[in-house]
């Protein structure tokens, strides 16, 4: 592809995907907390097999090289709720406290 100095190339829309879907994220929020595989296993209802299974995913997804990656990764893209113990997904937790007024 050519480009001609100065040229201003649009970018084309697309719709974001999820970075990672409600059990992938689930399974983050456990791996944070420090748990084994089996754990993720017996909370998601899914085998030793899925959980591994749903990692290479996002390892792939996200270039990972390890769980500690996924996990710091996870919490960057927002996937994992920042400064919530024991950790858990995003989307789930909820803020406690009145709401900011606007």
């Amino acid at each position: 592809m050519v480009r001609v100095l100065g040229e201003v190339v649009e970018a084309t829309e697309r719709p974001a995907a999820p970075p990672a879907s409600p059990t992938e994220a689930r399974v983050l929020a456990l791996l944070a907390g420090g748990a084994t595989t089996a754990r993720p296993a017996r909370e998601t209802g899914l085998t030793v097999d899925g959980v591994n299974h749903h990692l290479r995913r996002l390892s792939a997804r996200w270039s990972a090289t390890g769980r500690t990656e996924l996990v710091a990764r996870a919490y960057a893209l927002g996937v994992l709720a920042p400064g919530v113990w024991p950790p858990a997904p995003a989307s789930t937790t909820k803020s406690i406290g009145p709401s900011p007024e606007v």
